[in-house]
């Protein structure tokens, strides 16, 4: 189903509860614009929920979501949409070549990336390793390096900096940086607020049962303490 819009990437009216818990309740969010955008929100809230649900891993009850006009069914997920998830979804006893070679399969990629990406995100040293005798910083590389082999339009990345050590932070970070002179979208969830202020355009909090989408000028931790750890008024959630 197309949507005429002028938007890359649009939520309309988007509904889910979990076992009777409301979730999300008539949503919307609005991105005109690639770049990097950083999902904030309390531990629970249901970023990774979002995420789950524009990959069609989770079924609203109600809403749309839609990339470059077009709903996103499963068929279009996997053509256009790459989901840098924890480190559970990969195989323990294969190694993180055996990942990167059939994630490059299923999506028709020249081996040469996996070279590429190998060196840019610096796995090579490990990439030969099973799973199972991996560190955490290592495996959440090895997943980044997943997410980016299909050069996806949509780029989600849930808690990217989780477990890294100060070096890989900085290589994550200066990745992120060329994402903003892309013409990808690309939108990552994380604590680490100050990291998020470094390399994000904008900034989608979860607010109630909304995402308010909002350029920060003082800061991700300030509106954060503003939004979640003070009295508030009710807020108008914006597109």
């Amino acid at each position: 189903m197309f949507i005429l819009t002028d938007s890359i990437f649009q939520i309309q009216n988007l509904s889910f509860a979990y076992h009777r818990q409301v979730i999300y309740d008539q949503a919307n969010l609005t991105l005109t614009d690639p770049g990097v955008y950083g999902l904030i929100g309390p531990n629970g809230s249901g970023k990774s929920t979002l995420f789950n649900l524009i990959t069609r891993l989770l079924r609203p009850a109600k809403g749309t979501i839609s990339l470059d006009g077009t709903v996103l069914t499963p068929a279009r997920v996997f053509a256009s949409v790459a989901y840098a998830q924890d480190s559970s979804v990969l195989y323990l006893y294969l190694t993180g070549r055996d990942h990167l070679r059939f994630v490059a399969k299923q999506h028709g990629v020249a081996r040469e990336r996996i070279n590429l990406l190998s060196d840019e995100l610096e796995v090579t040293d490990f990439i030969d390793r099973r799973v199972a005798r991996l560190s955490l910083g290592q495996k959440q590389r090895l997943l980044i390096a997943l997410a980016l082999l299909p050069e996806s339009r949509l780029l989600l990345m849930d808690e990217p900096l989780n477990g890294l050590d100060p070096d890989s932070v900085i290589i994550i970070r200066d990745l992120l940086e060329a994402f903003k002179t892309s013409d990808q979208i690309v939108i990552v969830s994380s604590h680490n607020l100050d990291e998020l202020d470094k390399v994000t355009d904008c900034l989608i909090f979860k607010v109630d049962h909304g995402l308010s989408l909002e350029t920060v000028a003082e800061g991700a931790e300030v509106r954060y303490a503003e939004l979640y750890r003070h009295p508030r008024t009710k807020l108008v959630h914006h597109a």
